[in-house]
């Protein structure tokens, strides 16, 4: 199993790579035709007025006196600063803000908006490549929808063919400075999106490139102040993915962060299964204990909370896991007995569940039941692109002595890695 560098801290995610540090590719590719690579995530301006809420209000307010003011006011800087940044006189700036003098020249205003990062829109600068940026975000939205329903479809390729173009354009218009906030939350909900896709496809070996990428969304909406909802779930994708690459340390940090923020049940709730999962790899009994018991009462207080992280399968199944993992048979056998009243769980889950099944039965005794139950996980996983699933199978395996279901499943992730342009060894 890969285990992910530990991080110095979790105060927020891990700093993003720069655009000529990029380092090697990940190509994903599906029946022979590849998608473009994915590389790490672009590096991004900080300390941006226009991505605060009230930042936001005055860019949008397309008063150029207050846009002034506000932009000295965030960077601490006094008209003849602003006037030197800019190169003009400061008597100038004064009457911008004042509005004793407007920028009539095209000319002028663009240099304004290049060296302020203001939205040519903003200071009345239209054109086709406006038109582009305002059509993409008004899809932008059903864009991550699409690709967050393939994915839970067990699509992950799909869902990562849906984020290409927006995320690519998001970062490029962030890197030109002239990203506004809506810009940068919907960047923000694409890039965690991206590094789940990718956390699903990828093996243990390379599972960094999800890190990188659930937390580079998480750190897009640290910039911008107010968004509690969307900062949880993003922090919660992160830390599940730190879990995954074997962080647990980090793992435990960004989601106890994510329950103290979340806003609504439904997001604390989520939070609080990843985090029972987390826990009871690290053998955290109390912690594990407190986090199902959270989540089960989330779920009686409100069904409708239920998604793909939080729902009756995803419950049982982390519960009946957390118990083998820390040693309490009896009680997980109560949990594999319980039966759930509704459809069929979603593709990933249902393999997750085939495999932890199978930990069951292994440690009941009843091996040939176990197999069986690996035997399909590991058909299933390949059909829905699953190889960390796989990966788990194995370790199974291996410590019950089914070396076939060893070789096929050492197979499986071969030639899903092989599929992807990585190395599954």
């Amino acid at each position: 199993m890969t285990r992910h560098a530990q991080k110095d801290e979790i105060s927020g995610p891990p700093a993003e790579e720069g655009a000529a540090n990029r380092g090697e590719c990940t190509d994903v590719s599906v029946n022979g035709s590849k998608l473009d690579a994915w590389p790490p995530p672009a590096q991004l301006p900080e300390c941006v007025p226009w991505y605060t809420r009230q930042g936001n209000e005055v860019l949008c307010s397309g008063d150029l006196g207050a846009i002034l003011r506000y932009y000295r006011t965030f960077h601490q800087l006094s008209q003849a600063q602003l006037s030197e940044l800019i190169n003009v006189d400061r008597t100038s700036i004064s009457r911008l803000e004042t509005q004793d003098r407007h920028l009539e020249s095209i000319t002028d205003r663009i240099r304004l908006g290049d060296q302020l990062g203001i939205p040519y829109a903003v200071l009345g600068i239209g054109g086709v490549r406006q038109q582009d940026h305002m059509d993409m975000i008004a899809c932008g939205e059903s864009v991550v929808r699409l690709s967050l329903i393939a994915r839970e479809e067990g699509r992950a390729v799909d869902a990562l063919r849906e984020l290409d173009r927006l995320v690519r354009a998001l970062e490029e218009r962030a890197q030109s400075g002239k990203a506004a906030r809506e810009d940068m939350v919907l960047l923000a909900t694409a890039r965690a999106e991206v590094g789940v896709a990718l956390g699903d496809l990828l093996p243990e070996a390379h599972l960094d490139a999800a890190v990188q990428w659930t937390g580079s969304g998480a750190r897009v909406i640290s910039y911008l102040d107010g968004e509690l909802g969307l900062s949880a779930h993003t922090l919660s994708m992160y830390g599940n993915e730190l879990r995954k690459a074997g962080d647990l340390v980090c793992a435990v940090k960004a989601l106890q962060h994510a329950i103290e923020i979340s806003p609504d049940l439904g997001g604390h709730a989520t939070a609080n299964l990843l985090l029972a999962r987390a826990a009871s790899e690290n053998g955290n009994v109390a912690m594990f204990d407190q986090c199902i018991g959270q989540c089960r009462q989330a779920l009686e207080q409100d069904p409708s909370i239920s998604n793909f992280f939080i729902n009756p399968f995803s419950l049982r199944e982390v519960e009946l896991r957390g118990l083998l993992l820390t040693a309490r048979r009896g009680d997980a056998e109560r949990v594999a007995s319980r039966s759930i009243a509704m459809g069929a769980p979603p593709p990933a889950w249902g393999v997750m569940e085939r495999v932890t099944m199978a930990q069951f039965y292994l440690a009941t005794g009843e091996t040939d039941t176990a197999a069986a139950e690996l035997r399909t996980a590991i058909l299933d996983a390949q059909v829905f692109r699953l190889p960390h699933q796989v990966e788990r199978a194995v370790r199974l395996a291996e410590g019950a002595n089914l070396d076939d279901l060893v070789l096929a499943g050492t197979e499986a992730v071969k030639a899903m890695s092989n599929s992807l342009g990585v190395d599954g060894d």
